[in-house]
């Protein structure tokens, strides 16, 4: 359990290559050269004979972008021959172009990752024979050779659990921001004391699921849209991307919102009435322009799942942070049960986020992105995602709404 205790605690502070156990592995019916393999909660699709339980592998999370190991003029240069390819009209000039593409293939240091340079070397969840598979995984041999130096002489201990995302240069995956919710910063979240808004995966939660059983939970639904920061420290107000704290401009659809919800005056009334200090509402800004405005709204507003004490460095907690939201008259994203018990694995839980669709918007036909679960009562000496933090809480993502991102 302690190794997860800092997950998410600052920004951008992930894990997505981790060294882990291989838990399980199962036959796939009419299969002959693939099997399933169970990792901490995740279900991967590997070759026949690559694991058995108890191995350890690297595995790496959905969401994650792998190394591209060619030298960036060999990376233009081979885009510019898979744009040739599509555009060939004889067998023979794509087995040249092809040819040419292998040749620098060949080049990448790291050629355990070259099979997806097709999919620009992105994770994504994918069905191969009717299963789920979510991630990738790789054996510890395709760790730097300084590092396999360094295991073989004992001077670096590996373990499980432990992160490798810098060292094989793993990113995340983030849905790029238009130009309407970006522009001129005035420096990172981090830097007011704000912590990043990202809900650790229930995957890589299964081991303490006894644990996680122990509270109730406040589940609401989790909305595609971009994550937004309002804050209210020492007396200004500002509007911020999910990582950014941005200038006030009339172009930004931010700071647009803002103005339309008349949030600033809304947070110094509050502030005031309650001697509230320093503090910040997070939320999800949707509608159009944002993602792919799957509800189908008109226009944008913004849907708001949290409050943080800047001071205190403390989550307000939920049942307050419904009360305050109510008294400045502001939405809330949409709340599905307020009393929520876990069921008896997380299995179940996933099967149920799998085939919901959206109570939000004008697209009811929707499958829902998924939920977040927020425990409420005492969640102190927890140790679990963000409890340090006076909140306990994680996503259970719907593995049909992934596999049609």
């Amino acid at each position: 359990m302690d190794e997860i205790t800092n997950i998410n605690e600052t920004a951008d502070v992930r894990k997505l290559a981790t060294i882990a156990k291989v838990l399980e592995v199962n036959p796939i019916e009419g299969a002959e050269n693939i099997e399933l393999s169970t990792i901490r909660g995740w279900h991967v699709v590997t070759k026949k004979g690559d694991f058995k339980p108890g191995d350890l592998c690297i595995y790496i999370e959905v969401d994650s972008v792998l190394y591209d190991g060619l030298p960036e003029d060999r990376q233009i240069e081979w885009n510019e021959l898979h744009k040739q390819l599509s555009k060939a009209k004889t067998q023979e000039e794509k087995d040249v172009i092809k040819q040419k593409m292998e040749d620098i293939s060949k080049l990448n240091i790291i050629p355990q990752f070259e099979f997806l340079r097709a999919s620009k070397f992105r994770i994504k969840t994918k069905v191969i024979f009717g299963q789920i598979s979510q991630g990738i995984c790789f054996p510890l041999s395709i760790l730097p050779i300084h590092t396999q130096r360094l295991i073989e002489e004992n001077l670096l201990i590996t373990f499980e659990g432990m992160d490798v995302t810098d060292i094989l240069g793993v990113t995340q995956y983030v849905e790029p921001e238009t130009s309407s919710l970006s522009g001129d910063t005035k420096g990172e979240l981090q830097n007011i004391n704000i912590l990043v808004s990202d809900e650790e995966r229930l995957e890589n939660l299964n081991d303490i699921w006894n644990e996680l059983k122990k509270f109730m939970y406040v589940v609401s639904e989790k909305l595609e849209g971009a994550s937004v920061t309002f804050y209210l420290k020492k007396g200004e107000f500002g509007c911020c991307s999910r990582k950014l704290n941005l200038k006030d401009s009339e172009n930004n659809k931010i700071w647009r919102v803002a103005r339309a919800l008349d949030i600033e005056n809304k947070m110094k009334k509050h502030s005031e009435e309650h001697h509230i200090g320093n503090f910040c509402l997070q939320g999800e800004i949707v509608g159009e322009g944002v993602q792919g405005n799957i509800y189908k709204l008109k226009g944008n507003t913004v849907r708001f799942y949290n409050a943080f004490d800047i001071d205190k460095q403390k989550y307000i907690e939920y049942n307050d942070f419904m009360i305050m939201m109510n008294e400045m008259g502001l939405d809330m994203v949409p709340i599905i049960d307020n009393s929520f018990t876990l069921p008896e694995t997380p299995d179940e839980l996933f099967n149920v986020v799998d085939k919901t669709h959206t109570v939000f918007g004008n697209n009811p036909k929707q499958l829902i992105e998924g939920y977040v679960l927020v425990a409420v009562g005492d969640v102190k000496g927890s140790k679990i995602t963000r409890s340090a933090h006076n909140r306990l809480s994680f996503k259970c993502k719907s593995r049909t709404y992934e596999m049609n991102k």
